[in-house]
């Protein structure tokens, strides 16, 4: 029986491994902004040989993912470059030949025939490629399983990666450090009275870098104390929120979000000021509780 596994079994399909990945954000306002990798090709182990190779094709697709105006602005596929067996010119981490690739936000906005208005933060472009052997064989996303294409991995083979478009901003310490944190809109929640406020008043300390930000705080500090880790990413006009806790009802984890309603607009953040006000819609999802959500207001004061 397991002859005649292997006996099935190709192994000599060769792969392109991701190597020193960097740019994988895109700064909006700086279209020469780049996203940058490196693919080793391997047929098998120990082995620098191309001569399977015949070429690794590219493609790009923009993907709109700001649904706010109700227009889907998404394009592509389009090509986007290719690679041949010239460009694998230096040896790659596992013994084998690797070649470059990188774009730039100019490059793939005019690939796809996006102009800078149909841009927004949190949008996404995505680079896929082929890899075309002499046999005629064409590997590419949809061809490996998870733990080929498992990105860190040792065969780290998705044969696709995406960019997300951020703004960066001058001030990258803006908004870290030791923070009073004060709910503003108390009584709103909806087991207000049996166990506080879900924010109520604390400190708490705020790290990250470029443009996210994480902060840990008691959910319910005066009753359940649980703490919960709040994600803040500054995507160029408007601050996006998100998190949970292990509290429920029986349906899932209680969550939390900026508030749809009250969009945290970009503009509107003071990178000299030393206070920000986030509008939250808590209980969302409720986690079973029947609630539905609420929304609020949570101020924090840089100590």
């Amino acid at each position: 029986m397991i002859d005649q596994v292997f006996d099935g079994v190709d192994t000599e399909t060769p792969f392109l491994r991701i190597l020193n990945q960097s740019g994988s954000n895109l700064d909006i306002f700086n279209t020469s902004s780049m996203h940058t990798w490196e693919l080793e090709y391997q047929l098998v182990p120990n082995d620098p040989s191309l001569d399977k190779l015949q070429s690794v094709d590219f493609q790009v697709s923009f993907i709109d993912n700001n649904d706010e105006d109700g227009v889907d602005r998404s394009a592509g596929p389009a090509a986007f470059g290719s690679l041949g067996p010239a460009d694998f010119d230096t040896e790659g981490d596992y013994g084998n030949m690797k070649a470059s690739f990188s774009y730039s936000l100019q490059e793939a906005m005019d690939a796809v025939g996006v102009e800078f208005a149909d841009l927004s933060g949190g949008d996404n472009f995505l680079v896929t490629w082929e890899l075309t052997t002499t046999d005629g064989d064409v590997i590419g996303p949809d061809d490996v399983s998870g733990d080929v294409a498992a990105v860190g991995g040792y065969y780290s083979s998705q044969y696709q990666l995406i960019s997300s478009l951020v703004c960066n901003f001058e001030q990258p310490d803006f908004f870290t450090g030791t923070y009073l944190m004060t709910e503003l809109e108390t009584g709103g929640n909806p087991f207000f009275g049996s166990f506080g406020d879900v924010f109520g008043t604390q400190t708490v300390e705020i790290t990250g870098s470029g443009t996210s930000r994480e902060l840990v705080f008691n959910y319910y500090p005066a009753s359940f104390a649980i703490a919960s880790t709040m994600t803040l990413n500054f995507i160029c006009d408007r601050v996006a929120l998100n998190g949970s806790v292990g509290l429920s009802c029986g349906g899932g984890n209680i969550g939390y979000q900026e508030d749809p309603a009250n969009t945290i607009l970009f503009d509107n953040v003071d990178f000299t000021s030393d206070e920000i006000i986030l509008f939250i819609e808590d209980f969302q999802p409720d986690g079973g509780c029947d609630t539905g959500s609420y929304t609020t207001r949570v101020q924090l004061t840089k100590l």
